[in-house]
């Protein structure tokens, strides 16, 4: 039996028999863990990322190709099906920006993108992807002969809206419009800087994407299974679409729905190789663990499996010495200093203690979702001027969208586990700057019953990205 491939309005249809079929859909599923549970009793046993039916997103017919060829199953593909995974550019026309030179990743980066039509980028935090993002759109602009060709960059925070049209800008790309909360879509522009939460407003206007000719997605890995951002795809008719982010998810279901949208994977650098290149700051991890005595434990509720999390996050937030204790190092390290919170009572928390600490000493800031856009502008400015600035920061609001060459040191000070917001945090620090020599991110840790469990997770990470860590014990 040869497996077949149509297309299928915007998706891919597998044409086979049902035990081949189900062979496939069985390799791209995962456990569902809600099933069994008491509130999804008619839950699926398994998650998949194939219909019954056979339809899959487009994005994934490179890695369902491999599946076969590993199993030796013959396929065949419908040219339409073809045209959308590989969509021509023609006689590829690299455009290159005055007084830029690409390093080779980026040059590499925009080369597979024409070649191939579509698909990811993986490029780590301070590895410039923002030029490699302007030269793929001028790029297939001049190679179809198109210098109009409606391009749209969608982007996760006002911050990055406002930081990609500025570098845009710079890189001299003309006719950039911010569409964002406070910035009305300018009709005439032929490169738009969209956030991503305006676009999912009811109130917005979305008849212009019909007319988008290439789509970048940075921060691809926002684009999960069932998140609010994968309806936008559907409004958009090209095939031209290309995602970039510095890790993908590590649960395989939202990697291939990732996948899916916006292609395959084209290229991926890793942050030890640009280190070795020189293009990213050395730095180093150190994990301060800290020991409290008699840690309290709390009993599990099965009504309410989270409680116990719950509680034991409360305790360290709160915990006057562990405070005491990050307020202690952001105080005696030298230059300027991050520290990475999660929730805003720990980051009030942490901000009494470093004012009380620091005095006249450091200028100490806590930049949270209600703070302007200006303010917190003003604060990435001070500290690109000054070495002694201090800002503790919501990571959702300051894991992305800030860039800060200026800036030597940042504390974890979470305790937890979350993949991608410890690769971008990282990437924060290490961007070069004349005055940084070794960036410094210290993680901090607890001898808890989930404290223990999250460090062992993000010591498995620093392993696998071949990050160099050390441990000191409090």
């Amino acid at each position: 039996m040869i497996v077949n491939f149509k297309k299928n309005n915007k998706n891919g249809q597998i044409l086979s028999d049902i035990d081949t079929l189900n062979l496939i859909r069985e390799y791209f599923s995962v456990p569902n863990k809600a099933f069994g549970r008491r509130n999804n009793r008619f839950s699926q046993r398994r998650l998949y990322a194939i219909t019954q039916s056979g339809k899959f997103e487009i994005g994934m017919l490179k890695n369902i190709i491999q599946f076969l060829d590993l199993n030796q199953i013959k396929y065949s593909i419908d040219d339409d099906l073809l045209k959308s995974i590989n969509p021509v550019i023609g006689n590829i026309q690299i455009k290159t920006f005055k007084n830029l030179i690409y390093r080779e990743h980026q040059q590499k980066s925009i080369e597979l993108a024409l070649k191939n039509g579509r698909g990811l980028v993986i490029i780590p935090t301070a590895g410039g992807k923002t030029l490699i993002m302007a030269g793929i759109i001028e790029s297939i602009r001049k190679s179809l002969n198109q210098p109009d060709a409606l391009a749209m960059v969608l982007v996760p925070s006002i911050q990055l809206v406002e930081q990609t049209s500025k570098d845009f800008e710079e890189y001299g790309i003309e006719k950039v419009t911010k569409w964002s909360g406070n910035n009305k879509l300018d009709d005439s522009a032929t490169t738009i800087i969209a956030g991503n939460q305006f676009l999912l407003s009811d109130k917005t206007d979305l008849s212009i994407l019909s007319n988008v000719k290439i789509l970048l997605v940075d921060e691809a890995h926002v684009v999960r299974k069932n998140n609010e951002i994968n309806k936008i795809f559907n409004l958009i008719n090209t095939d031209y679409i290309f995602g970039f982010t510095g890790t993908l998810p590590s649960t395989p279901l939202d990697e291939w729905n990732i996948i899916g949208k916006i292609g395959p994977i084209l290229y991926e650098e890793k942050t030890k190789d640009l280190k070795i290149k020189k293009y990213v700051s050395n730095f180093k991890i150190i994990v301060l663990n800290i020991n409290h005595k008699n840690p309290p434990r709390f009993t599990p509720n099965p009504l309410n499996p989270t409680e116990a999390y719950s509680n034991e996050i409360d305790y360290l937030m709160n915990n006057q010495r562990r405070n005491e204790i990050i307020a202690k190092i952001a105080h005696k390290i030298k230059n300027n200093t991050i520290i990475m919170v999660d929730r805003i009572d720990h980051g009030i928390n942490l901000e009494n203690e470093l004012k009380k600490m620091c005095g006249d000493e450091k200028l100490i800031y806590f930049i949270r979702g209600s703070t302007e856009m200006e303010e917190r502008e003003q604060i990435r400015k001070l500290m690109e001027q000054k070495s002694n600035v201090v800002a503790v920061a919501v990571s959702k609001i300051f894991s992305t969208g800030i860039n800060i060459p200026n800036l030597h040191n940042i504390i974890f000070a979470s305790a937890g586990k979350a993949k991608i917001k410890i690769m971008q945090s990282i990437g924060r620090a290490l961007r070069l700057h004349p005055t940084k020599q070794m960036a410094a991110i210290i993680d901090i840790a607890d001898n808890t019953k989930y404290g223990i469990t999250h460090l062992k997770e993000r010591t498995e990470l620093y392993k696998k990205e071949n990050y160099n860590y050390e441990k000191k014990e409090i």
